[in-house]
């Protein structure tokens, strides 16, 4: 009888279904779960609005300290502003931070893909395929989508092409102008009054103007600056006769014939290498230094009246002169440096191939350090802030890896500013923060404790039950109800 009538209601000739009520049931299940976890919505005792289902869903806004954040299936979505400041990160696909006032800075498809604006300059890149750049006040700018690019000159002036068939760049690439057709067919290039045209670049060239050039590389070329240098050579790299500094009171002769002599002179050096580059002697007038190779780079000494140098590859390396200082054993198995140049100073220390320690201080007097202990962690801090995650599998140190690829791999993180103090561990599933008279940590929707100087909070469940301890009052809420018993 009662299939009969739930066949009418599904209509003529429709056959019960025996798992309907089963579906039903786990329907309204689940939306009595999700109403009980909305209505877990919480609100601190420093005025923060808070909803943890982590890894699924976490929101918290303090809207007296103007920050927030807000957490979609752990690593995958979250946004967070605190001030002006705007973070949202889809990960691993992009991420665009935004400053009110100062600009835009996002990445997408890392490390490829980079976008910056702010202060009058506008910067977009794909590498290796496209890019643009706007620079204000100055007027430059330039863009390129392969195979076409373009571009305006700080004077005005426009350029583009197609390349590799033909174009024109202007203040690019240190030149005055490069024309090319067919590249590398044919190149032209002007640079300081220097007129350079390429065939088959790099095999043809000659050059007029300022500079005088006639190359076939890699056969044999010269190229001359009167007054400046002379470069000549013969099947390139292995004969080789320069003449450089001409116009200075340091004129440099090089004369080699690869491998079996290299001779470098000048009157503050000399550089003399037989079966180059393993037997060398090399004398520096100034300081009284000499330098011998016997042979590179197996066994390395150098003496002078502020410098010293000692390696025995790779057991053993040592070098010494006035603020730097450089020792290291076994290659990468200890490695320290201490560079200290004007006011600022630098020691860093790298053992055990991957891990390394670095403390800075710097011109403004400003201390900072960054330490990983490869694969297990890696912290860095600075002017009161602290950063810790771990593990650290790919020591790969950006903002645009640690938003992107961090979320997914840093099983636990931590930050510090001044006296506030956060984490997170297992994708959001645990978390954590404090400041000096309060503390909170949650595990997820399942409980949550709450720590002030007068007392604590904890919840189950979101607020299914709830134990207050304010003072010597006492106080037991269940069922997400506003008020319960007190004693």
């Amino acid at each position: 009888m009662i299939r009969q009538r739930i066949s009418q209601r599904l209509g003529k000739g429709a056959k019960a279904s025996p798992c309907l009520g089963g579906r039903r049931r786990q329907l309204c299940l689940i939306m009595l779960m999700v109403g009980m976890m909305l209505a877990g919505c919480t609100t601190t005792s420093q005025g923060e609005r808070r909803l943890n289902l982590s890894p699924l869903f976490f929101y918290s806004e303090a809207p007296g300290a103007d920050r927030g954040r807000v957490e979609i299936l752990g690593p995958v979505f979250s946004r967070e502003w605190f001030g002006p400041t705007t973070l949202t990160t889809v990960a691993p696909l992009f991420y665009v931070l935004s400053k009110d006032g100062e600009g835009v800075e996002a990445e997408f498809l890392y490390p490829f893909g980079q976008y910056k604006s702010g202060g009058g300059d506008t910067r977009f890149n794909i590498i290796p395929f496209s890019s643009y750049r706007d620079e204000l006040p100055e007027g430059a700018s330039s863009f390129q989508f392969f195979p076409f690019y373009g571009g305006r000159t700080s004077k005005g002036e426009r350029y583009g092409g197609i390349f590799p068939l033909y174009g024109t760049f202007k203040e690019r690439f240190g030149r005055d102008q490069a024309v090319f057709f067919l590249w590398p067919l044919y190149s032209r290039t002007v640079a300081e009054g220097t007129y350079r045209y390429n065939f088959l670049w790099p095999f043809f060239s000659y050059a007029t103007g300022g500079e005088k050039a006639l190359t076939f590389w890699p056969f044999g070329g010269k190229i001359v600056k009167p007054g400046e240098y002379e470069k000549y050579f013969a099947l390139w790299p292995l004969i080789n006769y320069q003449r450089l500094r001409l116009d200075t009171d340091n004129p440099q002769t090089i004369k080699s014939f690869i491998p079996f002599y290299v001779w470098d002179t000048s009157p503050e050096h000399s550089r003399k290498s037989i079966l180059f580059p393993f037997f060398t002697h090399y004398r520096q007038e100034k300081g009284n230094y000499d330098q011998w190779d016997t042979p590179w780079p197996l066994i390395v000494r150098g003496q002078g009246d502020d410098f010293s140098l000692r390696s025995y590859f790779p057991f053993y390396y040592h070098r010494q002169e006035p603020g730097r200082e450089r020792r290291a054993i076994f290659w990468w198995l200890y490695d320290r440096r201490t560079d200290e140049t004007g006011d600022s100073w630098e020691q860093s220390y790298r053992y055990l191939f991957f891990s390394r320690y670095v403390a800075e201080i710097d011109s403004r007097g400003e201390w900072s350090e960054k330490h990983r202990v490869w694969p297990f962690c890696y912290y860095t801090s600075r002017s009161g802030f602290l950063h810790f995650h771990a593990p650290e599998l790919i020591f790969i140190t950006s903002p645009g890896f640690d938003r992107l690829f961090g979320p997914w791999v840093y099983l636990w993180t931590q930050d510090r500013l001044d006296d506030y103090r956060q984490g997170k561990a297992f994708w959001g599933i645990y978390r954590w923060e404090e400041n000096q008279n309060y503390r909170l940590w949650e595990l997820s929707f399942l409980a949550s404790r709450e720590t002030t100087g007068t007392g604590s909070t904890f919840r189950l469940l979101s607020g299914l039950m709830t134990w207050e301890r304010d003072g010597e009052r006492r106080r037991l809420k269940l069922f997400y109800l506003p008020r319960g018993f007190s004693w």
